[in-house]
């Protein structure tokens, strides 16, 4: 009996170290994953941050253009204006070819 309650108390040491290693693993683990999710937590941050800030200047664009469409600073083209163009006199009387083509070559482009 005294040789089975020794090897008893044998076993029993063996897995109270057991039992500490484990429980030595199990922390060392949770600390390493605490630490990979407080980098993660900090570049989500960092993210975050980022995106806000474009969201502010995307906003801000938007105001300009807002207002710039309101103000009708961006339309399809230019305004067509009427120009008032001196229209020649009737057609009085036949015209020869030479007399059309002096004309054209005097007119300067």
């Amino acid at each position: 009996m005294k040789e089975t309650l020794e090897m008893v108390m044998g076993r029993i040491e063996d897995l109270s170290s057991i039992r500490e290693g484990f429980k030595d693993f199990m922390w060392e683990t949770l600390r390493s994953t605490s630490n990979k999710l407080t980098v993660r937590d900090h570049a989500l941050e960092a993210m975050v941050t980022t995106m806000k800030e474009e969201i502010v200047e995307l906003k801000e664009e938007l105001t300009i253009y807002k207002a710039a469409l309101g103000s009708g600073m961006l339309t399809l083209g230019p305004k067509q204006h009427k120009m008032d163009v001196l229209k020649p006199d009737k057609f009085k009387r036949a015209r020869s070819v030479r007399e059309v083509d002096n004309f054209l070559w005097g007119l300067d482009f």
